[in-house]
């Protein structure tokens, strides 16, 4: 657990810096005057804080003195867990995965990283590369299916990922394997075809008697243009948690709280690094003191 939590202040970096700076600057203060309030509102902003909820803060903070042993990172923390709330992630609840989201959002190694994680739980995991328009994707699948020693299956001959999806479910359930991973093609959210394509794929997927947990990878740094996406996404296949990526290299990590706000859809995952380790369970908690700590 501390090597989870240390990740995840490593990853918020960014984010952080500002949010903590400002709040530094409210340090033995009771009341925050106007321009302090316009202060923590455009460092809320910067961090990509939906509006909603950083008028919830600024409504908490404006002319509403800290009482007894209270701080405004308290007050801060205390009112998003209330905002937000927690939701059920049940990552381990399913066999088929279907890693799904847009060009470009690291799904093939997020993929890579989702079989590591629950290798590192000895259970049996095999990747499936059904990404059949980048051949790049399948090699790099392949590639680390050899690094982590786990069972790869992909099939070069057909561009229909839904055949491919259908061999490799067959196969990884004849074989008892505990976590099949199926790594898709990166498609736009509003391109009709691409996302017909993703539908037929998740009710060939369906066929069999395995519940299928759709995950959509985010890149954070597009900020609230990962809410459309989910949205989009939602409209032709549910879908069950996020994975956000690239969380190390934005100072918008404020969109996960956006998103598990607007969207009620669990975080299973945040990415912190390229490397096959840099990939931290979401915890709210260690989450929101990620934010305002000072470590």
């Amino acid at each position: 657990m501390f090597n989870f939590i240390k990740k995840t202040f490593s990853g918020l970096q960014k984010t952080r810096k500002n949010i903590v700076n400002a709040f530094s600057n409210f340090h033995g203060k009771k009341y925050l005057d106007d321009s302090e309030i316009e202060e923590l509102e455009s460092v809320l902003f910067q961090s990509d804080l939906s509006y909603d909820l950083i008028s919830d803060v600024i409504d908490e903070f404006q002319n509403k003195p800290l009482s007894g042993d209270e701080s405004w990172e308290d007050r801060f923390v205390n009112l998003l867990k209330t905002k937000i709330g927690k939701l059920d992630q049940g990552i381990d609840d399913h066999k088929i995965f279907l890693i799904i989201g847009v060009n470009g959002t690291g799904k093939t190694t997020t993929s890579a990283k989702i079989c590591k994680y629950y290798k590192n739980k000895s259970l049996k995991t095999m990747l499936v590369g059904a990404d059949t328009y980048r051949a790049a994707a399948i090699e790099q699948l392949k590639l680390w299916s050899k690094k982590l020693d786990v069972k790869f299956i992909s099939n070069e001959s057909t561009k229909d990922p839904s055949s491919i999806a259908y061999d490799a479910i067959n196969s990884g359930l004849k074989d008892n394997y505990d976590k099949i991973i199926i790594d898709t093609a990166g498609r736009l959210h509003n391109s009709v075809n691409l996302m017909q394509e993703l539908e037929k794929l998740y009710k060939v997927s369906s066929k069999f008697n395995e519940k299928i947990k759709v995950v959509l990878v985010v890149d954070s740094n597009v900020g609230q243009n990962g809410m459309n996406q989910a949205l989009e996404f939602s409209k032709f296949i549910p879908v069950d948690s996020l994975i956000l990526t690239k969380m190390d290299g934005t100072a918008k990590g404020g969109i996960a709280l956006s998103m598990l706000d607007k969207l009620n859809i669990p975080i299973d995952f945040i990415g912190i690094g390229e490397g096959v380790d840099d990939f931290v369970p979401f915890d709210l908690d260690i989450f929101l003191k990620g934010l305002i700590s000072n470590e």
